[in-house]
């Protein structure tokens, strides 16, 4: 049987709360149940203290027969206790007292130690009876017990009258909550039959109507949606009105298009017989459309030969599609010509079609023909060329290894000028300590000899031993400072030739790398009056080479010397270094001499660039210095001057250089 979906809802309505009703009514009788349990089991414990307080006396004196009158008169009315019937048991299990209306048999369950045990009374429910059963203490200490039924009656009676109570009240929920659901399912049923009605309008192709919208709920969301959906398809409906418009205009376009398209287009059906066919074609090949239509290609003058339009339509029916493949045709004026040929499928009319594209490359093929013999030849000249060009890249590469091995033949010169000018700067130098220590040493000799011809003739004087002895002292301290200070020059001299024969990387000291430097020029500088100083705190160390470093403030001295001093004398050369951060240190070289104009500061460090061009100069100085500082020392070196003005030259180095391979080489 088919229910409507409202006689669903109040089905269901009906059943759930029925349901949770007899669930509710089920468990508020077992509640009910345990607590009347509970109610009496309490009860029968307060009763058996009562009675074992009241009893004791008599059972341990062995006089509980003594009891039974009064006992019995207690129970006669049973509105006065609950307490139906008393029955006192010694150790055997035989009664020794017994009153009221107790059953014909005691629950066999308590005697063997069963039931529900509460506060050491164990109890049993019967039929509106809870029977209970506690130990007594009797005559020498036997052990006997109490056994007396409480009535239950009363406690069922409130039991029953609170579940009709409440059943009646759940019913009565029950009843109110199906006359609340069928109320709002008859507003909902009336509602959905408006939406069934709205529709059925749709259906039948009406979207005018627009269905009022009240409230929040599903039911207008869903209103909602379906007045969506009518103003969709309504828009809609004037979209697809306008599109077959568009398309009928398209069609239209498409045939002038077809018609006008420079390139010669036929239509054909797929038994190959021609539909339509554009001006081009009759252009191309001379043959009016209307000549064509109806006719297979076979069976008008168009193909060079049979062959050709075999091959062409075989590999139709056999890939589906020709793509751009080149057969020989008959031209409008007769002659041979090739065209390519594409084709594609399509539905034209309900109708399978295929539709044919032809390009003219008569003139394109003869030109590529023509290109092509053109090409040959030229392959001819360029081979001739490409000799002659590998025989002057053979000459080429000669001389460029002759330009290499003559740039290392002059930075050897360059650097043995350099130690040649360093040897000739140590060996001034050392001419005046060891020269004064010669001449002190010949004196002191000449004064020893005489000393000792006073010495044998035994005509020596105290104060001529004096003297003596003064003089030596002199000549000693005279020796020994001229021969300390050789030491210096020497010991300095030798430091740096050992830097820059072996390039070594080492830790030094920046101050004393740049003072032994200084020292080396000492007499040039002196002789042009030229002041140097040094602005380096001590204890600045780098890892890095030496050698590399005097070499570039050898060429930077050489430079300040040759060029910017000399023209003048006197002068200062400052060499500054300061801590841009951690691993890098700023080392600024600057003098206050002539400069150089802006032409030769941007060459300034091109190879064999130079102003003394047989002078001596050879150029490579400052190239050197940019090899070094960028390359080996890992650098950057910038320069600014001014005519006039002076020169700087600043240097950006790692205080600990990048490694290099141990085949390297530094640039010199």
């Amino acid at each position: 049987m088919s229910l409507t979906l409202r006689a669903k809802f109040l089905l269901l309505s009906a059943l759930i709360p029925t349901l949770v009703v007899g669930l509710l009514i089920w468990n508020s009788l077992r509640l009910m149940n345990n607590a009347v349990s509970a109610n009496a089991e309490r009860v029968a414990q307060e009763y058996a203290v009562a009675l074992n307080l009241a009893l004791s006396p008599y059972a341990t004196g062995g006089r509980l027969p003594q009891l039974h009158g009064h006992l019995a008169e207690m129970l006669a009315d049973p509105a006065d206790s609950y307490l139906r019937y008393l029955v006192i048991l010694d150790q055997h299990q035989q009664p020794i007292l017994s009153v009221g209306q107790p059953p014909a048999r005691l629950p066999e369950t308590l005697r063997l130690g069963g039931g529900t045990v509460f506060k050491g009374v164990r109890t049993e429910l019967g039929a509106k009876l809870l029977h209970a059963r506690a130990p007594l203490l009797l005559v020498d200490n036997h052990i006997g017990s109490i056994n007396f039924g409480i009535t239950t009656t009363e406690l069922e009676q409130a039991r029953d009258e609170v579940m009709w109570q409440g059943g009646v009240i759940s019913m009565a929920g029950l009843m109110l909550g199906m006359l609340l659901f069928y109320i709002v399912t008859q507003g909902i049923a009336r509602r959905l039959n408006v939406l069934r009605r709205q529709s059925t309008r749709m259906v039948l192709g009406d979207y005018s109507t627009t269905l009022p919208e009240q409230g929040n709920d599903e039911i207008t969301v869903f209103t909602r949606t379906l007045n969506t959906l009518s103003a969709a398809l309504r828009e809609r409906i004037k979209q697809l009105e306008l599109s077959q418009q568009r398309l009928l205009e398209s069609e239209q376009r498409f045939k002038t298009l077809f018609d006008m398209a420079p390139l010669p287009l036929t239509v054909s059906d797929r038994a190959g017989r021609m539909i339509a066919a554009n001006r081009a074609v009759t252009e191309t090949f001379g043959h009016p459309v209307a000549e064509l239509i109806g006719k297979r290609s076979e069976e008008v003058r168009f193909w060079a030969s049979a062959v050709e339009r075999k091959r062409i339509w075989n590999m139709y029916q056999n890939d589906g599609a020709v793509h751009g493949d080149i057969a020989g045709v008959l031209l409008a004026d007769g002659s041979v010509g090739s065209v390519a040929i594409w084709s594609s499928s399509l539905t034209l009319d309900g109708q399978e079609a295929i539709i044919w594209a032809l390009l003219d490359l008569t003139e394109e093929l003869n030109a590529k023909r023509e290109l092509k013999d053109l090409n040959f030849s030229l392959e001819l000249r360029v081979k001739e060329r490409s000799a002659a060009l590998e025989r002057a890249n053979t000459e080429l590469q000669a001389t460029l290894e002759t330009l290499r091995m003559t740039q290392s033949e002059l930075l050897s010169a360059e650097k043995m000028a350099s130690l040649g000018s360093l040897v000739a700067g140590i060996a001034h130098e050392l001419n005046t300590p060891i020269g004064n220590s010669l001449l002190a040493s010949t004196s002191l000799r000449d004064r020893v000899i005489e000393f000792d011809r006073k010495v044998v003739a035994g005509a020596l004087r105290r104060s001529e031993l004096t003297v003596h002895l003064e003089e030596v002292r002199m000549a000693s301290e005279l020796i020994s400072g001229s021969l300390h200070k050789a030491a210096e020059l020497i010991s300095s001299f030798k430091q740096i030739a050992v830097d820059q024969t072996n390039d070594q990387r080492r830790e030094f000291d920046l101050l004393s790398a740049v003072h032994d430097t200084v020292a080396t020029y000492m007499p040039r500088l002196r002789r042009a009056e030229c002041e140097v100083r040094l602005q380096i705190n001590e204890g600045l160390m780098l890892d890095s080479y030496p050698g590399a470093l005097y070499q570039v403030l050898n060429n930077l001295i050489n430079n300040a010397l040759n060029h910017a001093f000399e023209q003048r004398k006197g002068g200062h050369i400052t060499i500054r270094a300061e801590i841009i951060d951690d691993s890098t240190i700023g080392l600024l070289f600057a003098d206050d001499g002539a400069g150089m104009p802006e032409e030769v500061l941007r060459r300034v460090f091109d190879p064999f660039f130079t102003t003394k061009m047989g002078q001596g100069g050879t150029g490579l100085g400052m190239n050197i210095v940019y090899n070094v500082v960028t390359g080996v020392l890992g650098g950057r070196i910038s320069i600014d001057s001014t005519p006039g003005a002076g020169t700087n030259v600043r240097l950006i180095l790692p205080r600990c250089a990048p490694q290099r391979n141990s085949g390297s080489s530094n640039g010199h």
